[in-house]
C-alpha cells in the first residue's frame, strides 16, 4: 500500500499551475483557496474574481489542475467560491500586468 495523500501532497501538485489567461499561478492570483483529500478525491476550493464567469474559463480553470491531481491518483471536485473584495484587488491587478490572452 503507498503513501497516503495528503492535502499538502495536493496544494503541492497544484501549486506551479498557471492561470489560462493569465502568466501567473493559480496560488498567486488567490484563487486556490484550499483543498482536502476524502477517500480517492481531492477537493479544492477555487475563488473566482466574480461569479457569472463564463463556463468556459470555468472549465478551463478546472480541467489546468486535473492533471496534476489524477497524477496523484486522485478525483476532482471543484467548488468555486466568490473572491473577498482585497483579493479581487489584488487578483485584477496581477491580471492586467500578466495578461497572455483569452480562451
Amino acid at each position: 500500500m503507498g503513501k497516503e495523500i495528503t492535502r499538502e501532497d495536493v496544494l503541492k501538485a497544484i501549486e506551479k499551475v498557471e492561470h489560462p489567461e493569465i502568466a501567473v499561478t493559480l496560488m498567486d492570483l488567490g484563487m486556490i483557496i484550499d483543498a482536502a483529500v476524502e477517500g480517492d478525491t481531492a477537493k479544492v476550493a477555487m475563488a473566482l474574481p466574480m461569479f457569472g464567469i463564463p463556463a468556459a474559463v470555468q472549465n478551463a480553470l478546472v480541467e489546468s489542475i486535473r492533471g496534476p491531481i489524477e497524477a496523484l491518483g486522485l478525483q476532482l471536485n471543484v467548488q468555486f467560491f466568490e473572491m473577498t473584495p482585497e483579493a479581487r484587488d489584488n487578483f485584477f491587478a496581477l491580471s492586467q500586468a500578466n495578461w497572455k490572452g483569452s480562451i
